[in-house]
């Protein structure tokens, strides 16, 4: 028999393990231990509470974790990681997952359900189109280690600065719906900057710097980069942001963009001339949701098969 109940009703010991052992044999390694799981929890906003398990005989079987957030007037949700133990794939378990999910998310009131996939998921991205989702864009990982020389300052009138989050969600062109581990919620100690040109704000990006137990600069991350697509010259702005980013150029560290969109643009032309190469890429799905009139509830170890 199978049976559906709330990830919140896990022990912790439960949550890590069904956590591991449903991520066995993916495309990278998943694996976490508790602290790392929490602090996944936490920064990303997981619902633990509207976040379902299944279960299959009595032994744990996979997940759906749900996350929750409202911006610019509209309920989104985003799906943080569907998977199934080994044991237990091929058996229909995750439709019935996300169909329990989609209940919860018209009971949530959601507009619009997002979720990403590993390009090379197939099978995953033929579940979620019968689920109702479609692809609207591509993700990728941009990985460089050592110097960046080639992104050498060049001489331009633009001046870049350091930004708060606020200054920069003031923008016109601020864009708040980029990937969801990339969105201001779900960042820490990051660094906003933001590029312009007299008194007139150009564009800005977001990143963060890693350091070792030695205090020695350890790798950077840039999350999101961004132009008002009303001045011309976004190369030139592009590149004043990525040099101040990725700054110290001569560092001999290991550079990431995370979940940046794939397309021929400024900022990904200039990386992948300067060395920066394919990490992970991933399709980025969603689904409209249409409120019920009368909201379907999803029991504690209901029954749904």
């Amino acid at each position: 028999m199978l049976v559906i109940k709330r990830f919140s009703e896990l022990s912790f010991n439960e949550a890590i393990s069904l956590w591991n052992e449903s991520w066995k044999h993916y495309y990278s390694d998943m694996t976490m231990d508790l602290n790392r799981f929490l602090q996944k929890v936490a920064g990303e906003g997981i619902s633990l509470e509207k976040s379902v398990v299944a279960v299959y005989d009595g032994k744990l079987a996979g997940f759906v974790l749900n996350s929750f957030r409202t911006i610019n007037g509209k309920r989104y949700v985003w799906n943080g990681g569907t998977a199934i133990a080994p044991d237990f794939r091929g058996m229909g378990i995750g439709k019935k997952l996300i169909t329990v999910c989609l209940n919860i998310y018209e009971e949530e009131n959601v507009d619009i359900a997002r979720l990403e996939a590993i390009k090379q998921n197939e099978a995953a991205i033929k579940l979620y189109k019968q689920m109702g989702y479609q692809i609207f864009e591509e993700l990728i990982f941009l990985q460089h280690e050592g110097s960046v020389l080639s992104l050498k300052e060049r001489n331009t009138d633009i001046h870049v600065r350091e930004a708060s989050m606020q200054e920069i969600q003031s923008l016109s062109f601020y864009k708040p719906v980029t990937a969801w581990q990339t969105q201001f919620p779900s960042l820490k100690d990051f660094t906003g900057l933001l590029a312009i040109k007299g008194d007139t704000p150009l564009g800005y990006a977001v990143y963060k710097k890693g350091y070792k137990e030695t205090g020695e600069l350890g790798g950077i991350v840039l999350y999101q980069c961004e132009t008002d697509l009303q001045h011309p010259n976004e190369q030139e702005i592009v590149a004043s942001l990525v040099q101040n980013a990725f700054a110290p150029l001569d560092a001999s560290v290991k550079r990431i963009t995370m979940n940046i969109p794939k397309k021929d643009n400024a900022l990904n032309r200039m990386l992948t001339e300067s060395g920066f190469t394919a990490l992970v890429e991933q399709v980025h799905m969603e689904r409209p949701i249409k409120a019920k009139s009368e909201a379907k509830g999803v029991k504690t170890f209901s029954e749904i098969d």
